[in-house]
């Protein structure tokens, strides 16, 4: 049994708990800013519904569902880190880029690709 194999049903938990985490600040931001920007608070929600269908995938161990997951996680990275450099889709103009929610976020996003390539490597060999 490799190590890959070993650390899979654990790394897959992690990960879906990251997940639960990541939905949980986004539908905390996404309160705010229905009544501020109606479309972008809805999209948080909507963003947050998926984070949540995806922790559900993670923890129930939908294997088919690894890549989509893993696109997705890559999504909401580039994303977060496009719209604090170049004008955001919807706004027009970079939003803040120091904010602490904003580097938690982050990191939660390296994170979580992190950990579902080692989701999806390890669910190959087991």
């Amino acid at each position: 049994m490799s190590t890959l194999s070993r650390v899979y049903l654990p790394v897959r938990v992690i990960s879906g708990v990251l997940f639960l985490v990541w939905a949980g600040i986004h539908l905390f931001i996404s309160i705010p800013l229905v009544r501020l920007l109606p479309v972008v608070g809805y999209f948080f929600i909507i963003d947050a519904i998926l984070a949540i269908i995806t922790a559900v995938l993670l923890l129930v161990g939908v294997r088919v569902m690894y890549i989509p997951i893993l696109v997705y996680s890559w999504i909401n990275y580039l994303l977060l880190t496009e719209s604090r450099v170049f004008p955001a889709p919807v706004l027009g103009y970079p939003l803040p880029t120091i904010n602490p929610v904003i580097i938690a976020v982050i990191v939660i996003d390296i994170i979580i690709i992190i950990l579902v390539t080692v989701t999806w490597l390890g669910s190959r060999r087991s």
